[in-house]
């Protein structure tokens, strides 16, 4: 026992009453916790302490735990009136999304009304309930018999296939909604949709997939049970069929099932469905193994391939769907802290056969069918799971041996395969270096690799010569390497180009060599590989390519030539000037897919130089200091001046550059991302374009693209959201729940190691959502907003404390927000008053709209004289501001204290803020400026509140007010 008696645990829940009634829930919930556990075991007093945490769980929105701890306490003391009604209350806001809760809460209710009958809140939330209820009935009874009609029909042996098609389609719609979904579960759904499966019209083979992945969603045990019956071998066949629309459905279907499965979807567990025991992870390791069995089987489809690796790359990395067969295994693992699946993926296997696959020639035997973009998505998994490894140097070193070995043994069966083996271990490493380079560089220097590419070059059989120069354009992405391929392989790649007998493919690929051997020093004005004006003949052979071929693989790689050659100003402006390659490009982003990402992005980048964005200024002094040292300094270009950048930026726009960058924002690429974004950003610097942006898709593709990808592609992808934000009505730029989506991105440019522009321009984004709805702003209140924007107030910039004040002043309107500066024990009511005395008007501004809304709670009101000594002065400075807005919401602030109470307004009108009431009310006689009259109206109310109290006498009228202002006499308080 502790002091006056009380245990430890009484002392705890003492502690948590205090927090709460400060608002600082977090805090309370800690102390009942803490007290549960100081309790003994059978101590009835726990009830209390579950109830208390129901509130504050209540209070944080968290209604699935207010719910559990409410019943706990039940469990303790059933006849608990406080406790069920916390039950319900909880229940009946789970039941927005989880209808099942209705009827319990319903029948809650029913037992609490018994238990308090004369209680007010109890009968208005019973009959919320009821007519829910019943609502519900009704839609239950009408869906049922719609799920049983469609059943029938769609099963049916004597339906006609029009019928059947029709009756699919309608269970598509049906299992999109919960009821529907169980509904259909219930009555056999599952077994009947399988048979449907094996039907031979497309169109119900895929509607069926489609009902399927909508049963998946959410709901992990009916997704167990989906599995069990229409097993993984049976699904894993659609995904490998040719048939792009069944290969996509059925790959939608597992991705669906993974994510149920693993709980990355929302779990929903319903009525007797919680008694199943779900024992996922050995079928999780099954299916990993069976996409790695399919990476090589020959009967996969090219496009059923890509959906394999797709499948990969979306699971098996960190933060995959997959990674929670790797729970159970890692006490064995040697990486400890977040690998994820990966380590097993390549355990078995996954890794080697993703790079063999990768070798794979057409047309060799054993071929394997693949598609153009095949080795695109091989090499951006590689990637992935690279990046998994790379924060172990142990890891990264076996990843490394792995893809070197890999690549030496394909070289090593030469023998015994023949040339075929080699072109394998080239193509091999070509998609290695599209994906993770710093590992390719390294098997470039293996067995004099370099050498054996160029003598490859050297021989006229087209697949050779096109897989060496494939491998020698990948190559040369770093400097030693690229002055080597000048050296010896230049003469080569032109002979190539200019040969007669070369095929269009060849030939174009060759020229890609050559553009980007002449690129090889970057912007730098004063440096070139080749003789002047030959990156500008290169561009022109490039853009001959992209308008006159009809292949879109040709065009692919004419638009990657333009990629390099665009780090030439005076190609930028070639290609500017013509319309017609620009609506090429254009045209070429739409519908060539992943492979063209690179080579269209990275031209629209160079032209808009997206990559000064994030650049670190040189200083003038570090570049003389270069100078001296005899060092080259690289120059920027007359043509790159940001007049010239404007001028680009403006007819990428005019010739639809945004609807470009919104199909190829498909990528899942995060390098690919970082490029686009920082086209994005640079199209919306100019205000007149963020409309523009928004109307073509942009603003919509941007917000996962600011969530996903590398740091500085989520800061740039969010800058370029933020510049949106701030000029644009979010009703129209971010309507509904994109809204909601848009205050992840902006949060995370709050971070301290973003730039100060990006801090600012989040803030004043915020600002403008924050406007929208409550629920923007509880959005923006979730994850510690609180102290991420409280943070920037106290800044010593003074554009950002301003822009987080102006924030404020538009949150707190909103419940969870007034409740911060409702606590008391700080000091953050009194830092908004001390702030309406600072200099910057607009800080002013803000901060006296900020109290405005503070004063409209009266504890508030009589905390200002308390907590800070010099409000009198600041209430009279501001209030007597000559800017309308300024002394419009400062009047506010007075008005609001004026009526809080007697007392308080007794303090009032002994201080000279009435003197400065009456003046203002003087000097606004005949003013009919519309915020002035506002202003009018506040002081007439102020009064009016002096009045009623009986502390002043006011004037029989306003002229004899004029004429002797300071009669406005004070009456006796008492």
């Amino acid at each position: 026992m502790t002091e006056a008696g009380k245990t430890e645990a009484e002392l705890s829940k003492e502690q948590g009453n205090q927090h709460f009634k400060a608002g600082e829930y977090e805090e309370a919930i800690s102390c009942y916790t803490q007290a549960l556990k100081l309790s003994e075991k059978g101590d009835k007093g726990k009830a209390v302490f579950y109830k208390n945490r129901a509130a504050c769980h209540l209070k944080l929105e968290e209604y699935q735990k207010a719910a559990a701890d409410a019943s706990k306490a039940l469990d303790i003391s059933g006849n608990d009136a406080k406790a069920l009604f916390r039950k319900c209350q909880a229940l009946e806001h789970l039941s927005e999304e989880n209808p099942q809760h209705l009827t319990t809460a319903y029948k809650d209710a029913m037992q609490l009304l018994q238990m308090e009958p004369k209680d007010a809140q109890v009968r208005a939330m019973l009959v919320r309930l009821k007519d829910r209820v019943m609502k519900l009935s009704n839609e239950k009874h009408t869906t049922t018999n719609k799920v049983d009609q469609m059943l029938k029909i769609a099963f049916g042996k004597e339906e006609s296939l029009e019928n059947k098609r029709k009756a699919v389609s309608n269970l598509i719609v049906l299992s999109r909604e919960e009821a529907g979904a169980q509904l259909i579960f219930r009555e056999g759904g599952i077994q009947g949709l399988d048979l449907l499966l094996d039907h031979q019209d497309e169109e119900i083979l895929l509607n069926a997939l489609m009902a399927l992945t909508n049963l998946c969603y959410g709901h992990r045990s009916r997704t167990m049970a989906l599995l069990d019956t229409i097993t993984l071998p049976k699904i894993c066949k659609l995904v490998a069929r040719p048939d792009v629309k069944v290969s996509n459905g059925a790959t939608s279907l597992v991705q669906a099932a993974i994510r149920a499965v693993t709980g990355l979807d929302k779990v929903i567990h319903r009525g007797a469905e919680e008694a199943v025991v779900i024992d996922n992870e050995a079928d999780l390791e099954l299916l990993l193994k069976a996409l790695i069995v399919m990476l090589k089987d020959r009967r996969v489809s090219g496009v059923g391939r890509d959906n394999v690796i797709d499948l990969i790359i979306k699971n098996v990395p960190k933060k995959g769907g997959l990674g929670i067969i790797i729970k159970t295994k890692l006490a064995q693992s040697k990486y400890k802290d977040g690998i994820g699946c990966s380590e097993l993926f390549i355990d078995m296997g996954g890794l080697k056969d993703l790079i063999v696959v990768g070798g794979n020639v057409k047309d060799s035997d054993p071929s394997l069918p693949m598609t153009d973009e095949t080795r695109m998505h091989i090499s951006v998994c590689l990637t992935r799971i690279y990046d998994d490894y790379a924060i172990h140097d142990e890891a990264v070193r076996r990843y490394k041996d792995i893809c070197q070995s890999t690549v030496q043994g394909l070289l090593g069966d030469v023998e015994r395969r023949g040339m075929v083996a080699n072109l394998e271990a080239i193509q091999a490493l070509t998609t290695i270096l599209h994906g993770p380079f710093d590992v390719g560089n390294i098997i470039l220097g293996v067995q004099a690799i370099m050498n054996n590419m160029i003598a490859m070059c050297a021989v006229e059989e087209p697949d050779m010569q096109m897989i060496a120069v494939e491998a020698m354009i990948a190559a040369m992405s770093k400097k030693n390497r690229s002055t080597f391929i000048l050296s010896h392989g230049a003469g080569l790649l032109k002979q190539i180009y200019k040969s007669e007998s070369a095929d269009d493919p060849i030939k174009v690929r060759a020229l890609v060599g050559l553009s980007k051997l002449g690129s090889i020093y970057g912007s730098d004005g004063t440096r070139k590989a080749f003789a002047e004006g030959s990156t500008l003949k290169l561009a022109k052979h490039c853009r001959k390519f992209l308008l006159t071929s009809k292949e879109r693989d040709l065009q692919r790689w004419a638009a990657e030539g333009l990629a390099y050659l665009t780090m030439d100003a005076d190609v930028k402006e070639f290609l500017v000037d013509d319309p017609q390659t620009i609506r090429a490009i254009v045209e070429l982003a739409k519908e060539g897919g992943v492979n063209v990402v690179y080579g269209v992005g990275t031209t629209l980048n160079n032209m808009v130089n997206g990559y000064e964005y994030g650049k670190e200024e040189e200083l003038p002094e570090m570049k003389k200091l270069a100078k001296f040292a005899k060092q080259h300094v690289p120059e920027p270009h007359k043509l790159d001046s940001r007049d010239h950048v404007d001028m680009r930026i403006e007819k990428l726009v005019k010739e639809g550059v945004v609807v470009s960058l919104v199909a190829l924002s498909k990528t899942e690429s995060n390098a690919e991302r970082e490029l686009l974004s920082r086209i994005f950003l640079a199209i919306t610097e100019r205000e007149a374009h963020r409309g523009i942006t928004v109307a073509q898709g942009g603003a919509k593709v941007l917000i996962p693209m600011a969530n996903e990808g590398s740091d500085k592609g989520k800061w740039f992808a969010g800058q370029a959201l933020a510049k949106i934000g701030i000029t644009t009505n979010p009703e129209i730029a971010f309507p509904g729940q994109r809204a909601l989506e848009m205050v992840r991105p902006m949060k995370k440019l709050l971070d301290m190691d973003a730039s100060a522009l990006q801090n600012f321009e989040a803030l004043m984004a915020l600002t403008n959502l924050a406007s929208q709805s409550e629920s923007v702003r509880n959005r923006i209140f979730e994850d510690s907003g609180f102290a991420l924007i409280e943070y920037y107030m106290f800044e010593d910039h003074e554009m950002l404390k301003r822009a987080a004040i102006q924030l404020i002043c538009n949150l707190v309107s909103s419940k969870k927000w007034l409740e911060k500066y409702q606590s008391t024990g700080n000091d953050r009511l009194k830092y908004i008053v001390l702030l309406c005395g600072e200099d910057d008007f607009e800080l002013v501004k803000a901060a006296a709209g900020t109290l405005a809304q503070l004063t409209t709670d009266k504890d508030m009101c009589e905390r200002i004289p308390n907590e800070v000594k010099s409000w009198v002065d600041i209430l009279c400075e501001v209030g007597a501001s000559p800017l309308p807005d300024i002394q419009h919401r400062m009047m506010v602030v007075i008005t609001n204290m004026m009526m809080a109470s007697k007392e308080l307004a007794t303090k009032i009108v002994e201080t000279k803020i009435l003197d400065v009431v009456m003046a203002v009310r003087i000097s606004l006689k005949d003013d009919a400026d519309p915020t002035r009259q506002k202003v009018r109206k506040c002081v007439d109310a102020a009064l009016k509140a002096a009045t009623e109290f009986g502390l002043i006498k006011p004037a029989s009228n306003l002229e004899e007010q004029q004429a002797r202002p300071e009669q406005a006499q004070l009456m006796n308080a008492s």
